[in-house]
């Protein structure tokens, strides 16, 4: 029955107790390489991965061979054993199958699947950076709105603070109390300005050269010891670690980077309440400066890390107002910086603000 195999795909060979061939068809032999009447007679070609006198003969054997003869295809091998009447094992059947063409058709898929994998990412990560834009967008209507009334109300402070100066002598007492009247006027009347700011872009004319090292280390500086003198006393201290690159030049507005800054550091130093490690560093490759705060706090959920930015998310209640990485993200955005966040619950989080650099 063998002898009427003539499959154009899968070549067929059979062999005996010895394991020479006794039958093979035209597809077998270009398989494996010889003609068939070099083939017929033989034992099989020693690029056969299993040799059949080395397997128990009672087992069927499947394998891939790889660069088949040095020529690059791909072959697979299925052999079985064949019995006599009198059902003993007597030689065995090997079908050749060459699956290149499969074989290359996977690694295509597998690389089209990758490709699709990565574009279907960058959609996501477009459509998360659309829908924050669109938070940004409905909050900074919403400060807009608080802002022109605000404003009003602290035109009325400062027009009587400047007129009470006016009215009473320069050596009176109550100058002092006017000049601090008058400044935090103008204070919250830089607040509001900057609200109005929300989901805006900075212009490029506002832009300065500023060195996101020296931004850190007056952040740092300033702010870490006011929140370690607040924290009641006898509580678990937090190790500040620095490590500052020089030249991390970007453009941009300081007194807003130093604001995302103080955001981000007191965002860590709430999550160490059991004390902890911050580190505070800068660095720079040759396309990007990086400005990177890690913790070793309580860490945050998927959950908390996909809703950070969102405006008046909080998760320390009636303490918090949900505004502060929300700024963050408005001032990153203004500054064309890539906002990153790695996070494990119990395991501390890293914020890390990259931005383009400045020649």
């Amino acid at each position: 029955m063998l002898r009427e195999v003539s499959s154009p795909e899968r070549g067929v060979v059979l062999l005996d107790r010895e394991s020479s061939v006794i039958y093979a068809n035209e597809r077998a032999a270009r398989v494996l390489g010889k003609s068939l009447a070099d083939l017929v007679g033989c034992r099989l070609p020693d690029a056969i991965a299993r040799r059949p006198e080395n397997e128990d003969p009672e087992r069927v054997v499947e394998e891939v061979l790889e660069n088949m003869l040095g020529t690059g295809s791909t072959v697979h091998r299925y052999s079985a054993p064949v019995r006599g009447a009198d059902g003993a094992v007597a030689g065995r059947v090997e079908v050749y199958s060459d699956i290149t063409a499969r074989r290359e058709l996977e690694k295509e898929i597998v690389e089209r699947n990758s490709e699709l994998a990565e574009l279907n990412k960058q959609l996501q990560d477009a459509q998360e950076q659309l829908i924050q834009s669109e938070r940004l967008r409905t909050l900074g209507e919403m400060a807009a709105g608080v802002a022109h009334d605000i404003n009003n109300v602290l035109g009325i402070i400062l027009g009587n603070a400047q007129l009470a100066r006016r009215k009473i002598e320069q050596d009176h007492a109550a100058i002092k109390c006017i000049d601090a009247i008058e400044l935090a006027a103008r204070d919250a009347a830089e607040t509001v300005r900057r609200l109005k700011e929300i989901g805006k872009p900075i212009g490029a004319t506002e832009h300065q050269p500023v060195d996101l090292s020296e931004i850190a280390r007056d952040v740092v500086s300033s702010a870490i010891p006011a929140w370690e003198q607040s924290r009641p006393d006898g509580s678990p201290k937090i190790a500040v670690k620095t490590r500052f690159e020089p030249d991390c030049i970007v453009m941009g507005n300081a007194a807003e980077l130093r604001e995302a800054l103080a955001n981000i550091l007191l965002n860590a130093a709430q999550s160490m309440e059991s004390g902890g490690v911050m580190d505070v560093a800068t660095s720079r490759d040759s396309g990007a400066a990086e400005l990177t705060v890690r913790d070793t706090g309580v860490g945050m959920s998927e959950e908390t890390r996909d809703r950070l930015f969102d405006p008046f998310f909080t998760t320390r209640g009636a303490e918090g107002t949900g505004l502060g990485m929300s700024m963050v993200y408005a001032i990153a955005t203004r500054h064309r910086a890539r906002l990153i966040v790695k996070s494990e619950e119990g395991k501390g989080t890293a914020v890390t603000m990259r931005f383009p650099v400045s020649s």
